[in-house]
């Protein structure tokens, strides 16, 4: 009898029930889970940073041409502005708008990945969200 097929997924792939709480039912919007699985996927593990454009994102999120039949078509920029801005809004990206401005990228952030050599669990997924480099604390 053969043994049902097992898939192991890397660690910065694992995602934490708040996340999931958040992007399957809050925000319920497929471009924005895709969105987020690939900024998740694609930036720097240690410092959840990833640089980017809006072209590029629209550019991942396409889907391949299937073997037959028509292509389907790419989001258009304002569907990822959109979802760009509800992750931001349900705070598990986090960007710093006037910097971006003035460098002429995208850049977000995502939590940190990197293990930590303690393993200790972290208290909630919303406590250690993400904040921009060059953000200063309100007070």
């Amino acid at each position: 009898m053969p043994l049902p097929a097992t898939i192991f997924t890397p660690s910065f792939l694992r995602f934490e029930g708040e996340e999931l709480k958040i992007l399957l039912n809050k925000l319920r919007d497929p471009l924005t889970v895709h969105l987020y699985f690939i900024l998740v996927s694609q930036a720097d593990f240690n410092s959840g940073e990833q640089i980017t454009n809006y072209k590029r994102l629209i550019e991942l999120c396409t889907p391949p041409p299937p073997e037959k039949g028509k292509r389907m078509p790419p989001p258009t920029i304002d569907q990822v502005r959109r979802a760009v801005q509800w992750l931001v809004d349900a705070k598990l990206v986090a960007r710093n708008t006037e910097r971006n401005e003035t460098q002429g990228m995208l850049r977000l952030y995502v939590r940190s990945r990197a293990k930590t050599r303690t393993e200790k669990r972290r208290p909630s997924a919303l406590e250690h969200r993400v904040k921009p480099r060059g953000v200063n604390k309100k007070s």
